[in-house]
């Protein structure tokens, strides 16, 4: 359980800042760090960041009481693999020259995925036996 505790927590902090980076910084990241183009405004970037730091505080909460709540990471990597298959996708076919960016996204969400996946799986095999 140890192991999943401090997957979660890592990528918790990993949300929460990547959602604060949105939230205060959406034309920076996008525009001047990714190189993506302008948008005529900011307000759906700012709330994808706001959503994300609420996902790493449930994050949070289930890493808190990991021993009876370890298989409530099966909806984290819900999102992560269906991230990790969204970015691939863009990275393939839509990305209108942008494809570095879609590909680092798609490498970084199919990391965290796996650790994840390694963190649930450590953690089925030292469950309490019963549950």
């Amino acid at each position: 359980m140890k192991q999943l505790r401090g997957v979660l927590y890592t990528t918790a902090a990993i949300w929460g800042l990547k959602g604060l980076g949105l939230a205060l910084f959406p034309k920076t990241l996008l525009v001047g760090f990714a190189g993506l183009p302008r948008y005529p405004e900011y307000v759906w970037v700012r709330s994808t960041g706001v959503i994300a730091i609420g996902f790493a505080l449930v994050m949070v909460l289930v890493a808190q009481s990991v021993e009876e709540n370890w298989w409530w990471t099966w909806a984290f990597i819900l999102v992560q693999a269906n991230l990790a298959i969204l970015f691939l996708l863009k990275a393939l076919f839509v990305a209108n020259g942008h494809a570095p960016v879609w590909w680092v996204a798609t490498a970084f969400a199919t990391a965290v995925t796996g650790l994840l996946l390694w963190g649930i799986g450590r953690a089925y095999h030292q469950r309490p036996t019963g549950t």
